[in-house]
């Protein structure tokens, strides 16, 4: 089966686009170790957009990518932007079985399809391993995808279970649960589930100074064609909570600790609009911008994303 990259250039997709920059400035912000200490693990694509910003940005060396398309290989390779990536062909539960996650690592789980079993397996393994100090991001589509039956009745939660477990559902879950941000809501509780689970099953035989702890930092949802949902933690063991203090992720205006998300609206701006609108930025106080004849549902999205809006081409070089 072709890959997603056969048919989407993930370097034009401007919400994603932003949503890798906010990343990198909450990466910036880790003080657990030097940041070029870290590892970098990732799904590169064909197009290694994420890997070519970590490494350029951060200083990042040490990048590990997996890639299931092997049929493609030679097309991979010849587009590996660094010789420091390491490549690692088959499914990511293979292949993250081979990754050294005993080292600080930022991992970003980036997933072209929705939420899964093998999604929720892949998140087990990592929380189960990762040392204090990691990130994990994952990212999957969150659109409602009604399914009936022959007779017409609905089978949505029918299908939803058998993709991820009922035991992992709400017992009383409903079509209208789904509706909407419901589907992201969802499958937050549920990644955050598999989360929690690990920990408890890997703290159970840890002594209570090392056990290892996770924060929230990451609830985005952004559409760039369909509707997708990053959730991002740091692991950290209880020692750690000064670090993890030190980092200063509530300073960043995209810090999602909780349910509420972060919404990744892309305004639709002429050049001279977004000129006029960053002479007034950033805000000071409660003063408003002067938005002219500019649509305000635009303004706000441009003033809560100015830093990381691109500014003239999306493509990469």
């Amino acid at each position: 089966m072709a890959g997603s990259y056969t048919k989407i250039d993930y370097r034009v997709r401007p919400a994603k686009y932003a949503e890798r920059l906010m990343m990198v400035d909450a990466f910036r912000r880790l003080r657990f170790g030097s940041i070029e200490s870290y590892q970098y693990v990732g799904l590169g694509s064909v197009y290694f957009t994420d890997f070519s910003l970590i490494h350029k940005s951060l200083g990042i060396d040490k990048l590990v990518s997996i890639e299931k398309n092997e049929e493609d290989r030679e097309r991979f390779e010849a587009n590996v932007p660094f010789a420091s990536i390491e490549m690692l062909w088959g499914n990511t539960s293979s292949e993250l079985q081979k990754v050294r996650l005993d080292l600080r690592s930022i991992i970003w789980m980036d997933y072209d399809g929705r939420l899964d079993r093998s999604v929720l397996a892949d998140i087990a393994h990592i929380a189960s391993e990762a040392t204090g100090g990691s990130v994990l991001a994952i990212t999957v589509q969150c659109r409602f995808d009604r399914v009936t039956r022959e007779d017409g009745t609905d089978a949505s939660i029918e299908a939803l279970s058998s993709s991820i477990g009922a035991e992992r559902l709400p017992n009383d879950l409903s079509t209208n649960d789904l509706l909407g941000k419901g589907t992201g809501a969802v499958f937050r509780k549920v990644m955050l589930s598999e989360i929690e689970n690990a920990l408890d099953a890997r703290n159970a035989i840890l002594p209570p100074g090392q056990r290892i702890k996770y924060k929230q930092i990451f609830n985005f949802r952004y559409e760039d064609g369909v509707q997708m949902m990053t959730i991002g933690v740091v692991f950290y063991d209880v020692g750690q909570q000064v670090l993890l203090d030190l980092c200063g992720f509530s300073d960043l205006p995209f810090i999602r600790a909780d349910e509420e998300t972060f919404e990744i609206g892309i305004p639709r701006l002429t050049p001279l609009e977004i000129k006029k609108l960053e002479r007034q930025l950033p805000l000071q106080g409660s003063t408003p911008l002067d938005r002219g004849a500019i649509p305000e549902r635009d303004v706000i999205r441009y003033a809560r994303l100015y830093r990381y809006f691109p500014s003239i081409a999306f493509v990469d070089s």
